[in-house]
């Protein structure tokens, strides 16, 4: 009975740590930026406006989920350090499964990071096909 109890009291403590929804918080929340079609209708300096506020949305997103990030990486690390001095199978397993819980939030970051940078570039690629010389496009050779 004691060593069950001790047992289930290391493996708490070992999770403990990789919760990444309780420890990190949850993942910051991706912009909305406007697609192509959402700029069709408007002027050029409206449109311009929307990309330019869409650019320092991604930037701040961007900053944000550095800093989730970083609390990932540190909860796995705690994690693989406590996947180094688990005792038995059992306890390897809680801690492992933690390490791949975490991993998949890093995944998923990455995966909304991608999704939303190229809606980005979409956008801006629209914007700089509605006219020569628009602000923030390259010149034309």
């Amino acid at each position: 009975m004691f060593k069950s109890v001790l047992l289930i009291g290391a493996v708490m403590m070992m999770a403990g740590p990789a919760l990444a929804d309780t420890s990190c918080g949850t993942a910051p929340l991706a912009p909305v930026v406007a697609s192509p079609a959402d700029l069709a209708g408007k002027t050029t300096d409206d449109a311009h406006t929307a990309v330019l506020g869409a650019l320092k949305s991604v930037k701040a997103y961007q900053a944000t989920l550095s800093s989730f990030r970083e609390c990932l990486v540190t909860q796995t690390n705690a994690q693989k350090a406590a996947l180094a001095s688990a005792k038995d199978d059992k306890a390897k397993k809680v801690v492992q499964d933690q390490i791949d819980q975490i991993q998949s939030a890093y995944d998923k970051t990455v995966d909304t990071e991608t999704a939303v940078v190229t809606d980005y570039s979409n956008a801006h690629t629209a914007y700089c096909k509605m006219g020569d010389g628009l602000t923030g496009c390259a010149k034309p050779k």
